[in-house]
């Protein structure tokens, strides 16, 4: 990806960024805030991403809408795990908890950009495409969050 190219941000200033086979969101506030307010959801975003990926590469994104979907809330909402697990603070030794720190920090540093990419280029795709069957039930535990 060229660090120069421009963010686009025109569906409720959410960042997305495309280019042959990728589709990029930051994990940012703006995509935190639209997916907490009642009525919007991944399925929607996702929905937008691959008609501007379409629109901006000519031809569609080889990424399913709910694969798509669920990865935007996986990445999303790491942060929530991490801090839940960060909790373990008061109860494990010193020395466990700094490695379960440092494990979490990594892992934190990992979501800031949503790297969606098709099968034959993210190495990643099999988890989300492996859940999305599963959609309806994640989209009803998330709830209000999906």
């Amino acid at each position: 990806m060229n660090s120069i190219e421009k963010w686009h941000t025109c569906f409720d200033g959410i960042s997305i960024q495309c280019e042959e086979k990728w589709a990029r969101i930051k994990c940012d506030k703006a995509l935190k805030d639209y997916l907490i307010k009642p009525g919007n959801g991944s399925k929607q975003l996702a929905g937008y991403i691959l008609k501007y990926y379409e629109t901006s590469e000519g031809k569609q994104l080889k990424i399913g809408l709910h694969s798509l979907a669920i990865e935007i809330l996986a990445h999303t909402y790491t942060d929530l795990f991490c801090n839940a697990m960060k909790s373990l603070k008061a109860v494990l030794p010193s020395s466990l908890y700094k490695e379960l720190d440092k494990v979490l920090e990594n892992l934190l540093t990992h979501t800031e950009i949503i790297d969606c990419g098709e099968k034959d280029v993210d190495s990643n795709r099999f988890i989300w495409d492996g859940l999305e069957p599963f959609h309806l039930l994640i989209y009803g535990f998330l709830n209000n969050l999906a």
